[in-house]
């Protein structure tokens, strides 16, 4: 198995790091500002709110130093007492209503912008071209689409909740100057240590946060291949070996938020000793101050209840600047993907006017090349509309490229592709690929009824609909075989069924669609000749109304087509019906005599 983790590092992480590089994605908390625009409004209560209940919050050394004041003076009475209870019971209420609200708005708003991300980032995906995929493990994108937008939302959420408690630090100081300058001095002078310690805590956890998030990618990536491929597994008996190597993977992702926590867990208590430093010296110092009687007892005991109050805003910040690092570098993984731009997409020769009315096919001196390999060489053919064209060479030689031609997965690197003598490309996209009824090579079904399946293109077909394209492709028996019908659910990929019935039901799924163009690219491989020949015969009707383009390695599949081109090395070595081509004696002729031989073999 290609190791999950060179892949990872492979694939998108290094074109964004290019792109990073040129400045043309944006910095990660102006791509989250944008996606928290629509919810402002919020932000802007939940800031006020949280100025209410700081205000009120530093109110209370204030009633406090009264307090203390009237018992100095020896004029407190039960009247002042009972007023200063209800007063500090008001203003605790006052704060904890405030604090709720604030909470379910910031909290609130944060959900909403997840939503919002994930549902762009999702949408986003199902735009990218194939090569994207190619390139990129798809546990790499679940990767991005789950742990990485969590660690945004945690950053939206309880990061800014407590980057809005920080507006405490200013407004206690100014209390605090206005109880004792001088004190207020020297309880910043740990004030360096504290900027030098959470300098080097966000520069690591910065480094530290994108490996863990990378080698959680890692994680995921080769979990999904793996459960995916369970029955691969299975049968080549190496389920040991698989644990083994993801047993692996996950020890490096231990290791590295090992690491975190570590720096994490002696950050925290070098901050609070810090803070607790700085506490002593106040008290040493203001202690002094009340002794020599520069400094009033209810000064010192506000001033103090005041600093206890920065002892939580400090001590939250490293926890803060962890969740910044971790939802910026999850912001940058996201923008990653939100950067990439569709290979295939409408462009200034696309005419959104126009439509495939009839779906004849012309391939003008095609080339085309993938990762610098010349897959196509100089092809060129014409399908009138409404007749169809085989497609048959050696494993290889370039068949399914033809086919994901049309479908425009790909652009040709030279010449053309005309469909009712227009180029490919006047056409929109979404438009070309609705006058498609494609069946790949890999037949693909999803973990939904069978009925969702087969209308995935056609959701308001009918039953009548369903039931003849059914009965085209073969699929009418198993169908009454299944116990809940067309309702019957189908396991992940289809895996509650066979290959040929997954074929069959593929290719109804195109002929429901009533398409323009039907491309069977070796749709039959997996069915065995009577079927074949029953499905084909079903067909001809159906192909007989609209352009086909069948790839087959079974000569016995193509023998009837209007035109058989024969590819090999990426080049047309012979084009003609099939009679021509046998008489021809090339290598149409020995593919034939060969599968000739074959049957014979089977047969005796």
């Amino acid at each position: 198995m290609t190791s999950t983790s060179t892949m990872v590092g492979k694939s998108v992480q290094s074109n964004a790091q290019q792109r990073d590089a040129g400045g043309s994605l944006p910095r990660p908390i102006r791509s989250i500002l944008r996606y928290n625009r629509p919810y402002w409004r919020a932000y802007v209560v939940a800031i006020l709110l949280a100025l209410i209940f700081v205000g009120i919050g530093l109110a209370m050394p204030v009633v406090l130093r009264l307090v203390v004041a009237a018992f100095q003076s020896n004029t407190m009475t039960f009247a002042r007492l009972a007023l200063f209870f209800i007063t500090l019971l008001v203003m605790s209420l006052i704060t904890g209503v405030a604090r709720f609200f604030e909470r379910t708005l910031i909290i609130g708003a944060s959900r909403k912008c997840e939503y919002d991300l994930r549902n762009a980032l999702f949408a986003h995906v199902q735009t990218l071209s194939r090569d994207f995929f190619n390139r990129t493990p798809t546990g790499e994108i679940m990767a991005r689409a789950t742990n990485d937008l969590n660690y945004v939302r945690m950053f939206l959420g309880p990061g800014i909740m407590g980057a809005i408690d920080m507006l405490r630090l200013p407004m206690a100081l100014g209390v605090m100057i206005y109880m004792s300058p001088w004190l207020t001095l020297v309880s910043l002078v740990p004030l360096p240590l504290i900027t030098l310690l959470v300098y080097l805590f966000i520069s690591f956890m910065h480094r530290q946060s994108e490996r863990v998030q990378a080698q959680y990618a890692v994680i995921t990536a080769r979990a999904q291949e793996n459960l995916a491929g369970a029955r691969v597994v299975q049968a080549y008996g190496i389920e040991e070996r698989e644990a083994e190597a993801f047993h692996t993977e996950c020890a490096k992702y231990l290791r590295e938020n090992m690491k975190m926590a570590s720096v994490m867990s002696l950050a925290w208590p070098m901050i609070g000793m810090t803070v607790a430093l700085m506490i002593l010296l106040v008290i040493w110092r203001g202690g002094v101050m009340v002794i020599d009687g520069h400094l009033a007892l209810e000064d010192f005991t506000g001033f103090i209840v005041c600093m206890l109050m920065l002892v939580w805003p400090l001590a939250e910040f490293g926890w803060i600047m962890t969740l910044y690092q971790q939802g910026a570098v999850g912001m940058n993984r996201i923008n990653e993907i939100l950067a990439e731009r569709p290979a295939i997409e409408d462009g200034p020769a696309t005419r959104p006017e126009i439509d495939v009315a009839q779906g004849g096919l012309r391939f003008e001196n095609v080339s085309f090349a993938y990762a610098d390999r010349l897959v196509l060489d100089g092809i060129d053919f014409e399908v009138p509309a409404g007749k169809t064209i085989a497609i048959v060479g050696p494993t290889g030689s370039g068949k399914s490229s033809i086919a994901a031609l049309v479908a425009r997965e790909y652009n040709p690197t030279a010449g053309r592709i005309l469909i009712d003598g227009e180029n490919i490309e006047s056409y929109p996209v979404r438009a070309l690929r609705n006058a498609l009824g494609y069946v790949p090579q890999d037949t693909f079904l999803f973990s939904a009824s069978i009925r969702e399946n087969l209308c995935f293109g056609h959701p308001d077909a009918s039953v009548e609909l369903m039931d003849a394209a059914c009965d085209i492709a073969q699929f009418t028996e198993t169908l009454g075989e299944l116990p809940e019908g067309y309702d019957t659910l189908l396991g992940e990929r289809g895996v509650n069924l066979s290959g040929g019935q997954k074929q069959r039901l593929a290719i109804a799924r195109a002929v429901i669609r009533d398409p323009k163009i039907l491309i069977l690219d070796d749709a039959l491989s997996s069915v065995d000749t009577h079927t074949e020949e029953a499905i084909l015969t079903r067909l001809k009707g159906v192909m007989a109304a609209r352009t086909s383009l069948i790839i087959s390695h079974r000569i016995s599949t193509i023998r009837h087509a209007d035109l058989v081109i024969v590819i090999d090395g990426g080049r047309i070595v012979e084009r003609g019906v099939h009679d021509e081509l046998v008489g021809q004696g090339g290598l149409y002729a020995r593919m034939y005599e060969r599968q000739l031989l074959e049957k014979e073999l089977e047969e005796a």
